[in-house]
């Protein structure tokens, strides 16, 4: 069987025989596919270790990589570094505004 086939054969077990599925997916995974299923229901058969690389993936921007990072911490770490950033930020807006404070104060003695 090609991948095509074994994807148009996931596609029509997900629609109409999801335990079938479920037993069908289990025996590729071990035969060493990879499977892949978009929201539609459309699936993609690929041997493992050759996995597909769309171009917005291998552009990825140094925070989206900082993002997939942060998945793989404690979920402690990532909170506090998620009040930080609030904290950080929070601090940003009112400096922001004494500024803008500051300024319509200055305008105001001329």
């Amino acid at each position: 069987m090609n991948l095509d086939s074994i994807s148009q054969e996931l596609d029509r077990l997900y629609v109409f025989e999801i335990s079938r599925y479920i037993e069908r997916c289990d025996e590729l995974k071990k035969s060493g596919f990879k499977i892949y299923r978009n929201s539609d229901g459309q699936h993609k058969v690929v041997l493992a270790g050759q996995g597909t690389q769309s171009t917005h993936k291998a552009k990825r921007q140094p925070e989206s990589r900082e993002a997939v990072n942060d998945k793989k911490e404690n979920i402690f770490i990532r909170a506090r570094k998620k009040i930080k950033r609030s904290i950080d930020n929070f601090k940003a807006i009112v400096g922001f505004i004494k500024f803008l404070r500051d300024n319509q104060n200055n305008d105001r003695m001329y």
